[in-house]
């Protein structure tokens, strides 16, 4: 598995997600098969768990893996057609964009409770 580029201006996680999803549509885990850990793929990106479970999270959303709460993440059976997430306008920013949007909103929404 490749490690982060230094060179890349896009978050760690969207790294790691596009790494996956390449490794994914390129065969090398077949559909229904168990993901490394999120442990073992932190160790090989050289990155946090947390930002392994926000790509891992981010390719849910993209319905390509599912996870099972004590079993581990899999590879979803069958595979959604491939997107292409290096077009102009790239998907990865719009992720970005989203994860911050959702950052802000669930920060008003503890503000609310605490106030409420």
């Amino acid at each position: 598995m490749p490690k982060l580029d230094p060179n890349d201006a896009r978050s760690p996680y969207l790294q790691v997600s596009e790494s996956l999803r390449s490794e994914i549509y390129a065969g090398s885990f077949e559909p229904g098969e168990k993901l490394p850990s999120h442990q073992a793929i932190a160790d090989d990106f050289g990155v946090s768990v947390g930002t392994v479970k926000r790509a891992f999270a981010q390719l849910q959303e993209e319905q390509l893996i599912v996870t099972r709460q004590g079993q581990g993440s899999f590879v979803r059976d069958p595979l959604p057609p491939v997107v292409d997430h290096g077009a102009p306008g790239d998907l990865g920013q719009v992720y970005e964009q989203i994860a911050t949007i959702r950052r802000l909103l669930d920060s008003v929404e503890r503000q609310l409770r605490s106030h409420g």
